[in-house]
């Protein structure tokens, strides 16, 4: 829990990889994952602990690889994973799915915030997230979907936003 404002959870509402302008493993990826990984450090360092991922590729899975990259700095801090069905995973590539099912793995909790696929399972997912957490971290290269909405919820929610878009 953060000591000086009490508040405890992070979460990341990010594009999945057919909105992001460039790809994983480039020089604007890297300076993406330095972003955000300073994002998390200087969080952990307010006292932050819990870190919530949606698990979709792109954006979910580079957060949620970051957290798990620094337990092994900071040992407390803990990473959930808030899928938005069962069965999610079930339609990945064979690579994608073995990542998926690492990060799964490693998580200390997982919620399935519905039983099943449905149009709306998505934006419960992102508004579960916004609603356990504190502060949202956001990845955003799109003029529309659920990034964008998710972060119009997080607004109007009042809650911390940290925009790793672009470099401040």
């Amino acid at each position: 829990m953060c000591i000086i404002c009490g508040m405890n959870a992070v979460c990341l509402t990010g594009n999945r990889p057919q909105k992001i302008p460039f790809a994983e493993g480039s020089r604007q990826h890297a300076e993406l994952m330095e972003r955000m990984r300073a994002a998390v450090v200087q969080l952990i360092e307010e006292g932050y602990t819990r870190f919530i991922t949606g698990m979709a590729l792109g954006a979910d899975t580079w957060f949620a690889e970051c957290v798990l990259d620094l337990k092994d700095v900071y040992p407390d801090i803990e990473l959930e994973a808030a899928v938005p069905y069962i069965g999610q995973s079930d339609r990945l590539a064979a690579a994608d799915r073995f990542r998926y099912d690492k990060i799964l793995a490693a998580c200390a909790e997982v919620t399935y915030v519905s039983n099943a696929y449905s149009k709306y399972c998505m934006n419960k997912r992102n508004k579960y997230m916004v609603d356990k957490s504190d502060v949202v971290l956001v990845v955003n290269y799109a003029d529309a979907g659920g990034t964008v909405n998710t972060r119009a919820y997080a607004e109007k929610k009042k809650k911390r936003i940290i925009d790793l878009t672009r470099p401040q």
